[in-house]
């Protein structure tokens, strides 16, 4: 009777055990909900039908911004422009951006470092902390508008994507 005792004190046990484990156990396998998607970065992400874009914002020093982010195309493309305006803080225009002329050609499937690339827009109107509205346009996809943050090229994990003068 005694080892009947002890299997039966032994089930409960195991029995006991598996059912508050089990609400741990089951937790483990789902995984954290974002009600809202969200850039884990300071730039801001946007796509069209064959090219994303990362991380996209202006690294500003003197009314001069260089573009930085990823460019990730599915099909052999390039950016042909990059326009827009500065915005003010009511986020209405505040001055135009001269454009850059440089191409970056896009391979397919291969992320692109807009940083590295040296796109470059100007205007006197690009202020730290505040958005600047900008359309690449490409010599294939559709053109992509963002309203991409300006940070300052004083930031140290900023200072290698500073802009290059305009005098060099």
């Amino acid at each position: 009777m005694t080892s009947a005792r002890r299997l039966a004190r032994r089930t409960v046990l195991v029995v006991a055990s598996a059912t508050l484990l089990l609400p741990a156990v089951t937790a483990c396998s789902q995984e954290p909900k974002v009600i809202r998607p969200y850039t884990q970065a300071q730039g801001v992400n946007a796509s069209n039908a064959t090219v994303k874009l990362g991380d996209i914002l202006l690294v500003q020093q003197g009314g001069q911004a260089r573009l930085s982010g990823l460019a990730v195309s599915s099909a052999d493309d390039e950016i042909t422009g990059v326009t827009g305006h500065a915005l003010k803080a009511d986020n209405t225009i505040s001055a135009e951006l001269a454009p850059s002329t440089v191409r970056v050609t896009l391979t397919a499937n291969k992320a692109v470092n807009l940083s590295d690339a040296g796109v470059q827009v100007s205007s006197p109107g690009l202020t730290d902390g505040l958005l600047a509205s900008i359309t690449i346009t490409f010599a294939h996809a559709e053109p992509i508008t963002v309203q991409a943050p300006v940070a300052p090229a004083t930031q140290p994990d900023l200072t290698p994507a500073a802009p290059t003068p305009s005098g060099s």
